[in-house]
């Protein structure tokens, strides 16, 4: 019963969201013209090089900017991306629908805490197998107000509220993966949640989180 009701209220967040935009053409942030790209290619022993989604993928997410980026530190290797939407857009959908369509198994999911200077939350983590490979992801939403999440309802619910109290919707969808080697998903998982502390450290800078609560 509770996520029915947490659907229907998102859904109506939405619609409200939608009417007020249409009255009120929302404003443009300053995100575009590679503004994403200004996040350290250095990053606490971890070193960056750009990479480029497919262009098929890149034209089903319909995103006002997209950051795909291969860490690596020695021999570990870790892939971060950033997908970014404004105003009338609701960001990436569920991943899994994206792993599973790609021909990937999901072998195991959970959630990891993670630290920001002055809070916590739970991200979200799967572990897939495709072809004698296997990988983990870690990945949440972030937006307006500063808020990270890995509840979706929740990053669409504070959307619609910042699009009717502010009139500027925005979202990121970040993932942070790496292949497991070895079977050890553990350290995967340490790695991958290392550098997402890390990251988000810097994300508040890439947008403008000055939206009343």
């Amino acid at each position: 019963m509770k996520t029915v009701q947490r659907v229907a209220i998102v859904s109506v967040l939405l619609l409200l969201t939608a009417a007020y935009v249409h009255l009120n053409p929302p404003a443009e942030m300053e995100i575009g013209s590679g503004r994403l790209a200004t996040f350290p290619l250095e990053l606490d022993g971890w070193s960056g090089a750009d990479r480029s989604f497919d262009e098929v993928v890149t034209e089903e997410l319909d995103a006002d900017e997209t950051l795909t980026r291969r860490y690596a530190r020695g021999d570990d290797v870790l892939w971060f991306v950033v997908i970014f939407h404004q105003n009338e857009r609701y960001g990436a959908h569920e991943p899994l629908v994206c792993y599973r369509s790609q021909g990937w198994s999901v072998v195991e999911q959970g959630t990891r805490t993670l630290r920001r200077p002055d809070d916590e939350f739970d991200a979200n983590w799967v572990l897939i197998e495709s072809r004698g490979q296997t990988r983990l992801a870690l990945y949440w939403w972030y937006t307006a107000g500063d808020l990270a999440t890995g509840d979706r309802d929740r990053f669409f619910a504070r959307m619609a509220r910042s699009g009717i109290l502010s009139n500027v919707t925005f979202g990121a969808f970040v993932r942070v993966s790496t292949v497991v080697r070895g079977g050890d998903t553990d350290a995967a998982l340490e790695d991958v949640s290392e550098f997402a502390e890390r990251a988000l450290l810097h994300l508040p800078s890439l947008f403008d989180a000055n939206v009343e609560e």
